[in-house]
């Protein structure tokens, strides 16, 4: 997994544990009281789960023994009980629980990783409490949540990328040397559609252009309607008027990608189109709000990076030293 991404999974995380420990800690401490009385215990989890209730968001809680096993019955949001003695559902819960009960410390709340819900194939998580008496740890409180259904407000992390390389296709990779440049239609305009495109860029509202040349098209986004995407073919993109159905609008003020950047980036795109007969450009893609360059060849390998950084490269990056 990427290191950004997953900085970013450990910071949401965090704040879920913030969020479930004392909530978690008080229902513990609940069953502590009433452990040698397992039908109360059970039935006090099953009133947690109700709409007015404490943890009314979650869809389990139970508790198990030291070992995994199932100590009195699971009490679900649908108000279904399991049954202890069905050996099925105690062998999918041992499978779940046993890698995590070794990890937990008797003050902490324990998290699984997040998985996908047997039924409904959401995305949930587990979390774990100890319940202890007089120090000696007797069991374990565990409740299962949909991360859709849990209250505690979410705060964004929008990781800052640096440079991506995913590979693509194995099966067009093994075949990259057997084929060879074939110049499309959009190939024998491409000075004019870079124009176009420039400007549509820095003075008419479009944030995000992907030039994909096998297909001889472009897609845009307007700052306006972010959400939808427009797609010209070649006839569309090569004609001017097309900068009547984007009115002129002043360059965005957050934009990391300043004007005299632009071009320079759609330049690039044309030189790795022809530099090689082999390894060229198929699509190119430019975000002037995030800053963000995509680019994907021949081979189907995908590069992500920033505008500066590439700009900086140059064909040795890209191709490799000429022998």
């Amino acid at each position: 997994m990427d290191k950004i991404l997953s900085e970013t999974i450990k910071l949401q995380r965090k704040l879920l544990i913030q969020f479930l420990s004392p909530i978690m800690k008080n229902l513990a401490q609940e069953c502590a009281v009433l452990w040698d009385q397992s039908p109360k215990m059970s039935k006090n989890l099953e009133k947690q789960l109700q709409p007015w209730a404490t943890v009314s968001f979650g869809q389990r809680l139970y508790t198990v023994t030291p070992d995994a096993n199932l100590y009195g019955e699971i009490a679900s949001s649908s108000n279904y009980l399991f049954e202890v003695n069905s050996n099925e559902q105690e062998g999918m819960e041992k499978l779940l629980l046993i890698p995590y009960l070794a990890k937990v410390e008797s003050s902490q709340l324990k998290l699984t990783e997040v998985y996908l819900g047997r039924v409904l194939h959401k995305s949930c998580i587990t979390a774990i409490q100890a319940i202890t008496i007089k120090g000696v740890v007797v069991g374990y409180l565990v409740a299962d949540f949909e991360l859709r259904k849990l209250p505690q407000e979410e705060r964004a992390f929008f990781p800052k990328y640096t440079w991506r390389q995913i590979k693509g296709d194995p099966a067009i990779r093994k075949q990259l040397f057997q084929q060879k440049f074939i110049p499309g239609a959009i190939d024998q305009y491409i000075d004019d559609v870079l124009n176009i495109l420039d400007e549509l860029l820095i003075e008419r509202g479009v944030f995000r252009v992907s030039l994909h040349f096998p297909s001889s098209r472009a897609t845009l986004w307007v700052t306006e309607d972010p959400y939808d995407e427009h797609t010209h073919v070649l006839q569309e993109i090569l004609d001017p008027s097309i900068c009547l159905a984007y009115p002129k609008r002043d360059y965005p003020d957050g934009a990391k990608v300043t004007t005299d950047m632009v071009r320079p980036i759609l330049n690039r795109f044309r030189e790795l189109r022809y530099a090689d007969d082999v390894v060229y450009l198929r699509t190119g893609t430019i975000n002037i709000i995030s800053g963000m360059v995509e680019v994907n060849f021949s081979c189907d390998g995908t590069h992500l990076m920033p505008a500066e950084m590439f700009l900086e490269k140059d064909e040795a990056f890209w191709f490799g030293e000429a022998s």
